[in-house]
């Protein structure tokens, strides 16, 4: 080397010179040489620190690093600076208390060896994912390498190394310690260390890296685990605990790229209500080119969500990307163990029991939740994923799935799913979603379904569900086809089938056609056309419809069901009701004219139905509902009125006219309230004239209804009757419960008004009535009772004006107007001319409204009248009789009663009055009175008030104001309503003790005198006309008496064709006349 070094540096010589001559210019030349090298070296030795120095700063000033230093020594073989540092001194970027700069010689020409950094401190920020370490930027960016060779040339040594960074989410402090050239050879020790890191949210605990770093090849590696104390995310509602991840990583030559290896021992994880008891994985990756490929297992255990749990879970996959995630490929196998429901799905299968209590979902639910828990026990999952991401979106393909219960069947089966979600661009667009599925398992339902393209790209679904039974429940979906088109829009047609407990009720066979199309703008639209819903028999409480079908139709350009993201909208309408049936095991058929039915979103619905008939019972004798119109307000609860509904029950034989009212429908009660209707009797000889009520209520729960209602007289508003209804409908048996607080008769409110059974029979009512009564009924009829009281009643009566009658009337049948035998009533007073008082009367009502009295008896006169037993149907038209009895009637007592003050009287009488009625009116047939003997007296005591009589008639007068008889009879046959005629009979007369007295008298006294007298009068002034045989001054005016629109005015004839009119007859026979 020296030699060529040496031929080199020797001068060029002519080649003709000679060869010693040569040989003596090179070394002369190459002597030379020497001398100013040595000499030169000498004076850099000499001034070699200010030379050393004068490079540093060049160098540093050009790097634009502000630093001072001390230049401790400058050696042939090492470099030594001390107290280097770069920045604001107060505030340095980096520190290095000692830094030495080895020289080695390589083929003998001087170069760097080993750098060794001692106790180097460097600071730095990293603020919006930036990272800033001062005034170094600049020297890093321009970097110690070129592009295939980005780490220098250089071997380090670095000495207890630190460095402290400043970030947005916390304090990192490293520490490297280690040697080697940093293309290769290069070993050491790094450790990172944070005390708290928060990062969007979420902040950890203690974290920390610690591992081997090395270079070889220009490929730096670490290996060494990071670990973390825990992580919270609070508003993520996430905990992480104490977590670790061994890494082994290795980068390119370039750095821009690697590859490595992870294995994860991660802790307890909870998202939310999502949880899992630990997480292991373990994988192999390369980066290199934007390119990700990575092999990797990972596992959980004890995962549970809301809406499953997972004893194991297990993941083995490999997965490709490119652009970072912009595009992937994940493909890989799932394993599990022990796969069951969570927490949020059984609640809802046992709320489903619970809410589905007494309906078909309820044991279907039931046995569904059982047999899942069952066969999930100790089930497995196995399957195989594919999972997209591209320019056309995300694609998930499930090539094959299969889900085995602890019994050994496949509950469920996936084979050649694939769902396409669409781009980014396109995030509204619904998935599409192709493949196979089938579910089953021991006391599961089987389902089948089946997703395909067509031609056209449109994809279909068809699915079945053959039936699932659980009990008496039964649910099955024959078919159901789904149609999806490309734009992702569904229209779907089927079928299903139930058989069942409903809520109140039961169904079976009932057909429920499916019908409808989901838009891709997300509007659902169900049974655009009219369907037709059939069933086998149809049941609700104890009202069963026997096979029957029932139309059910939208609106007009309209679905039944509709909504459009915001709500269902609901708009039906059924064209006419005609059901029948059973209710309990009474027959029923229920007609209407149309139905509808509205509801928008969020808003309560709307019905109304018009021409509502339900007929209850046998075809020949129904109990009728008739309503005319019915609407509610359909929500939460339900709600309405009704209005013009006729109600009448076969066992009950009294009809509602005219029924309104508003009712609701809430937590299994119906309530009526505020309700009016007209209360009719249906019998075709009404008993009841119509009553009214208003504020009914009513109220059905639990089968048996409730009711209240005050019924009122129509025209008086005055109240009648309280009643108080219960009935079940269960066992078709009731009662109900009437009050008669106090009925109050005067001239706003009479007899008749309340029944027309009582018009003739009384009239000018008085008084109060008041009492109770009960009706019940059954399956076997219809009983009814009551007990009403009057503590008197004033009345105008066909024979005379009544007062005071009082008393108790106990019925066995209230309804039918039949009492207990021989009741018992009071009357203060009788006036059919003559005032009777204090009577007794005794009767019965027998079916058929027949009265039946028994009797009557009044004190008369010091003696007695009574009344024989008779009968009389009411409302009937026929002839009626009866028969008063007069025993020990005393005349001084009649005269004293009649205050005919002039007149003195004596004797006792008997008789009998018979008395007809007939549709002429009243009449007395053949009544008499006899005097019992020995006779009696009739005497005038006052003066003689006739001022026109000749001196022969007051000769008369004085002689025959005193006669004593034998035997007098009054006789009696005429109309009550019309003219009396009495005919009153004297034998054995002969002068009294005052009479007048001389040889005429006693001369006439010795003949047979018979003395007839005939009164012709009104019955009602019949005694008053005795009176005014001797008191022409009185006069009694006949309305006082009594039914005055009835009577003729005083003195005239009834008007009455077929009154009794008796023949004329003179006062005194002719047979006297002719008498010497």
């Amino acid at each position: 080397m020296d030699r060529m070094s040496q031929q080199q540096d020797q001068p060029t010589v002519p080649a003709d010179l000679p060869q010693p001559a040569r040989r003596l210019g090179r070394r002369v030349a190459a002597l030379g040489m020497l001398a100013v090298v040595g000499a030169g070296l000498a004076g850099a030795w000499a001034w070699r620190k200010d030379i050393a120095d004068d490079i540093i700063a060049d160098q540093l000033h050009k790097l634009g690093l502000p630093a001072t230093y001390r230049i401790v020594r400058i050696g042939p073989s090492e470099q030594v600076i001390r107290n280097l540092v770069i920045g604001d001194p107060k505030h340095p970027d980096l520190t290095i208390e000692e830094l030495r700069v080895a020289t080695r010689l390589t083929w003998g020409w001087p170069g760097i060896g080993r750098i060794t950094v001692v106790r180097p401190r460097l600071f730095g920020a990293l603020h919006q994912g930036k990272l800033s370490l001062g005034a170094l930027d600049k020297a890093l960016a321009s970097g110690g390498g070129d592009k295939d060779h980005p780490l220098p040339d250089l071997d380090v040594a670095v000495v207890d190394g630190r460095a402290l960074i400043e970030s947005d989410y916390g304090r990192l402090a490293a520490k490297l310690t280690g040697a080697g050239g940093l293309r290769g050879g290069f070993g050491g020790e790094l450790a990172v260390v944070s005390p708290r890191l928060a990062v969007d949210g979420c902040e950890t605990g203690l974290a920390t890296l610690y591992g081997k770093l090395s270079i070889s090849g220009e490929r730096p590696r670490f290996k060494g685990p990071l670990r973390t104390g825990g992580v919270t995310c609070r508003a993520r509602d996430l905990q992480l605990a104490a977590s670790g991840m061994q890494l082994d990583v290795v980068l390119d030559r370039r750095l821009d790229g690697g590859e490595g290896r992870l294995g994860l021992e991660g802790g307890a994880l909870r998202i939310a209500g999502n949880r899992l008891a630990a997480l292991t994985g373990s994988g192999r990756f390369t980066y290199r080119g934007e390119a990700l490929n990575a092999n990797f297992k990972a596992a959980a255990r004890d995962v549970a969500t809301s809406q499953a749990r997972i004893g194991e879970l297990g993941f083995d996959g490999r997965m490709r990307s490119s652009h970072g995630l912009a595009r992937f490929d994940l493909e890989g196998d799932i394993g599990g163990k022990r796969l069951a429901i969570g927490e949020s799905v059984d609640s809802l299968l046992a709320k489903a029991v619970q809410s589905g209590e007494g309906t078909l979902a309820a044991p279907l639910a039931r046995q569904f939740r059982t047999a899942l828990a069952r066969e999930t026990r100790a089930s497995t999952l196995s399957a195989n994923l594919v999972l997209r991401r591209g320019q056309e979106g995300l694609t998930l393909v499930v090539p094959r799935g299969n889900l085995h219960g602890t019994s050994g069947a496949s509950l469920l089966t996936l084979s050649r799913v694939q769902a396409q979600f669409g781009a980014e661009t396109d995030s509204g667009r619904r998935p599409v979603v192709t493949g196979n599925f089938a579910s089953g398992g021991q006391g599961l339902p089987q389902i089948s379904g089946r997703m395909e393209s067509d031609a056209r790209g449109r994809l279909a679904l068809q699915v079945a569900m053959p039936e699932y039974a659980a009990g008496d429940s039964r649910l099955a979906v024959p078919h159901l086809a789904l149609t999806q088109s490309p734009d992702g829009a569904m229209r779907f047609a089927g079928e299903a089938r139930l058989s069942g407990a409903l809520p109140g009720g039961a169904a079976k066979g009932l057909v429920l056609p499916v019908d409808g199309r989901w838009g891709a703008d997300g509007a659902l639209a169900v049974w655009n056309a009219c369907t037709k819903i059939g069933f086998d028999s149809l049941a609700f409480a104890n009202l069963t419809l026997e096979r029957r079908s029932l139309q059910v139709c939208p609106a007009p350009g309209g679905a039944i069901l509709r909504s459009r993201g915001s709500g269902l909208d609901i708009a039906l309408g059924v064209p006419n009701l005609d059901v029948s049936g059973r209710l309990g095991q009474t027959p029923i058929r229920i007609a209407s004219g149309p139905l509808g039915y509205a509801q928008l979103a969020g808003r309560p619905g709307a019905l109304t139905a018009k021409g509502i008939d339900v007929a209850l019972g046998p075809a020949d004798a129904p109990s009728r509902f008739q309503l005319a119109r019915l609407d509610a307000q359909v929500g939460k609860d339900i709600g309405g009125t009704f209005d013009e509904a006729d109600i009448g029950l076969a066992a009950v034989p009294l009809d509602l006219r005219q029924t309104a009212g508003n009712w609701r429908y809430a937590g299994g009660i119906l309530t009526i309230d505020r309700a009016r209707f007209t209360l009719v009797d249906r019998q075709a000889v009404p008993r009841f004239q119509p009553l009214i009520a208003r504020d009914g209520s009513l109220r059905l729960e639990n089968n048996v209804i409730t009711a209240q209602a005050v019924m009122r007289e129509p025209s008086s508003d005055h109240e009648v009757v309280r009643a108080d209804i219960v009935h079940d409908l269960g066992k078709t048996s009731g009662h109900a419960d009437l009050s008669v607080a106090g009925i109050t008769f005067d001239k706003n409110l009479q007899a008749e008004a309340l029944s027309p059974l009582l018009l003739g029979i009384v009239s000018d009512l008085r008084g109060s009535l008041h009492g109770t009564g009960r009706i019940d009924w059954n399956e076997r009829g219809v009983t009814s009772t009551g007990r009403f009281s009057s503590d008197g009643l004033d009345f105008a009566a066909a024979f005379g004006p009544v007062k005071g009658l009082s008393g108790d009337v106990v019925f066995t049948d209230l309804l039918g107007f039949v009492t207990a035998p021989d009741q018992q009533l009071r009357i203060a007073s009788v006036n059919p001319g003559i005032e009777v008082n204090d009577g007794v009367v005794g009767f019965q009502m027998e079916p058929g409204y027949l009265l039946r009295i028994n009797g009557a008896k009044w004190p008369f006169m010091s003696g007695t009248l009574t009344l024989d037993p008779a009968t009389m149907r009411i409302g009937a038209s026929e002839t009626r009789h009866y028969k008063l009895n007069v025993r020990g009637l005393d005349a001084a007592t009649f005269v004293q009663h009649l205050e005919l003050t002039n007149i003195n009287a004596s004797g006792v009488f008997d008789g009998e009055v018979p008395i007809v009625f007939d549709e002429q009116g009243g009449r007395i047939v053949d009544g008499y009175l006899a005097s019992r003997d020995p006779g009696g007296n009739v005497s005038y005591l006052g003066a003689l008030t006739y001022k026109d009589l000749s001196a022969m008639g007051n000769f008369a007068f004085g002689a025959l104001k005193s006669v004593d008889y034998k035997h007098m009879e009054i006789g009696l046959n005429g109309s009550i309503s019309g003219d009396i005629l009495t005919r009153i009979a004297f034998d054995g007369l002969s002068q009294g003790s005052s009479a007048d007295k001389n040889f005429l008298t006693r001369q006439v006294a010795k003949l047979p005198i018979r003395f007839i007298v005939k009164i012709k009068a009104p019955f009602f002034s019949l005694f008053g006309s005795m009176r005014s045989l001797y008191d022409p001054t009185y006069l009694t005016d006949p309305r006082t008496l009594g039914i005055p629109n009835q009577l003729p005015a005083q003195g005239q004839l009834s008007n009455d064709p077929n009154s009794i009119r008796p023949a004329p007859a003179t006062i005194q026979p002719p047979v006297s006349e002719n008498n010497p």
